[in-house]
């Protein structure tokens, strides 16, 4: 009976102490080849990117080349009141292992201010596919991140973070017109 409590405090510590387990993963801001590395988590969490502007991490480097916004294809239309917007990223695999992306978990989106899902069905309205696989060293992930918005949205904000336990995403806003 001893060893099995002792053996639950052991998991439950260990549990509890993973939780605490932050990587620091800054992303480097790129634009137009010259590169500005951000050196703390609070300058970082202010650095905003936009269209083609990278955010290089450790391991990925993501560029946003493209946003768009469209009523659907004859399957895959938007809610009344609604389009979807897609952004169009390029990810490139800046280390010597395969790395892996997934849109729902590297990426959070944001439509003026609220927190918005990601949506396969918008997705599916966009061409290039979706931003989720295995990417080999040296090599691209082209595709898009999208959402179903309100038809008045007025600005588009998608956080990355190129790891799950990553604190310090990169913010990319898009207003709309732009």
């Amino acid at each position: 009976m001893k060893k099995l409590l002792a053996s639950l405090l052991c998991v439950a510590l260990c549990l509890t102490l993973s939780g605490c387990l932050v990587i620091e993963d800054t992303p480097s801001k790129v634009q137009g080849g010259a590169e500005t590395s951000v050196k703390n988590s609070a300058q970082a969490k202010e650095d905003i990117y936009s269209l083609n502007e990278s955010a290089v991490f450790d391991d990925l480097k993501f560029t946003a080349t493209e946003i768009k916004q469209t009523n659907g294809t004859d399957f895959f239309t938007p809610e009344k009141g609604n389009v979807f917007v897609g952004v169009k990223f390029t990810v490139e695999n800046i280390s010597d292992e395969e790395q892996s992306v997934s849109s729902l978990l590297s990426f959070e989106g944001y439509v003026d201010d609220v927190k918005c899902d990601y949506s396969l069905s918008a997705a599916c309205a966009f061409d290039e596919g979706t931003l989720d696989g295995s990417i080999a060293p040296g090599k691209k992930l082209v595709g898009w991140y999208a959402l179903e918005v309100p038809n008045n949205w007025e600005e588009v904000e998608i956080d990355i973070n190129a790891n799950l336990f990553s604190s310090s995403p990169a913010k990319y806003v898009f207003k709309k017109g732009e």
